[in-house]
């Protein structure tokens, strides 16, 4: 077999902290940037001159995990099917480092394989692809809710957000050093 294009990337950003709170889900917290460096201990995004660290980041002084969730990609196709479903829904609100421009449905095992995203100075593999699970904030946020519904009034909502629809996760085991990525690079999977 041989490498497929998955898309370009359309946008990049960071989390300066959490976006699912108790009280509900702030987008605010996301930030656009110019571009990013992915590397062992993840994702930092540049923004006004300056480097800052996403959340997920193992160096963040929030620090939210164990550095498995490293990098978070998303999709254009998987916005439009959101929109259609929940109204409007601004591309990167789901909380994904990289979006890309894709058509449909990518699943999980479209993923199969390493990730790669092929960038001014190399290639940049991620592998490892997870589904990122929604969450009852991000889901009450999509239907306008301003509580955080109770999960059972909202799972046939909670199911159509699982399985990749709010994007996948993916590990940098196998970048060694800090690669920038901008917007319009290609992203591979190699399997």
């Amino acid at each position: 077999m041989s490498r497929r294009h998955l898309g370009k990337i359309t946008r990049l950003q960071v989390h300066l902290a959490a976006l699912a709170l108790e009280t509900g889900y702030d987008p605010s917290r996301l930030v656009v940037v110019e571009e990013l460096a992915i590397g062992p201990l993840g994702v930092a995004g540049f923004r006004d001159g300056e480097w800052v660290l996403d959340v997920h980041h193992r160096a963040h002084p929030e620090a939210r995990g164990d550095g498995r969730r490293a990098v978070s990609i998303g999709f254009a196709g998987h916005y439009r099917l959101m929109a259609e479903r929940f109204g409007d829904v601004p591309p990167g609100v789901g909380a994904e480092n990289l979006v890309l421009d894709t058509e449909g449905r990518v699943s999980q095992a479209d993923l199969a394989g390493t990730v790669v995203i092929a960038c001014e100075h190399g290639e940049v593999p991620l592998t490892g692809a997870r589904v990122a699970r929604p969450c009852r904030q991000f889901t009450s946020f999509l239907l306008g809710r301003p509580d955080v519904a109770p999960r059972d009034e909202i799972a046939a909502e909670l199911e159509f957000l699982d399985d990749g629809m709010r994007g996948f996760i993916l590990a940098t085991d196998l970048v060694e050093r800090p690669a920038r990525v901008h917007v319009g690079d290609d992203v591979w999977v190699d399997p």
